[in-house]
């Protein structure tokens, strides 16, 4: 679901992660029997989209890390981590890949990887910090769901794909803040 934003500008990163999104779900790694069929399928069903906002001067921003920073600040901070898609224009050819970045407790995005202004938009799932470190754990990477290349063998989280998200993998109290300083995420797409 696409819902109506201030101007045109302010909508193309959610158009944009939305196509992507659209295109990346066909892409099969498991079977139709799997709850997911595609990291994007599983970002499509549970994520939301998040407006950018400028790194909180913590330190210094590492891209190529996002995982592992992202797992760090969460814990350093007590904020969510999230894991999805980013959708950035000066990448291109690839201009949405997959990627980690916090919530603050006030809703704002804080990406301890990306450089401020280059992520666009982000669109992808709150998790618990309980849920978050079981599956680091048993994965032996810092990616959740996706391939980390820290730890490329680990690969996709097959088991997630197969079963879909336990209830209480979630952060269901992460609302982003959007461009208008408001509360609320009214950017999500459901399969």
């Amino acid at each position: 679901m696409i819902t109506s934003r201030a101007s045109d500008d302010a909508q193309q990163p959610l158009e944009e992660l939305t196509l992507w999104l659209d295109r990346y779900r066909r892409l099969r790694v498991g079977c139709d029997t799997w709850a997911h069929r595609s990291f994007a399928d599983l970002v499509a069903a549970y994520g939301s989209f998040f407006d950018p906002a400028p790194w909180l001067d913590r330190g210094h921003q590492r891209p190529g890390q996002c995982f592992a920073v992202a797992s760090h600040w969460a814990d350093e901070e007590g904020w969510a981590y999230v894991e999805g898609f980013a959708v950035a224009p000066c990448a291109a050819p690839f201009t949405v890949f997959e990627h980690a970045w916090c919530v603050t407790d006030e809703g704002d995005v804080a990406d301890p990887a990306l450089p401020d202004g280059v992520a666009t938009g982000y669109f992808g799932i709150p998790l618990t910090s309980d849920f978050r470190r079981e599956q680091q754990r048993l994965r032996a990477t810092r990616a959740v769901f996706t391939s980390d290349p820290s730890n490329p063998l680990a690969g996709f989280n097959d088991q997630i794909l197969r079963q879909g998200l336990p209830r209480h993998a979630l952060a269901k109290d992460v609302a982003a803040k959007g461009r208008d300083g408001r509360r609320g995420n009214d950017g999500s797409i459901r399969p």
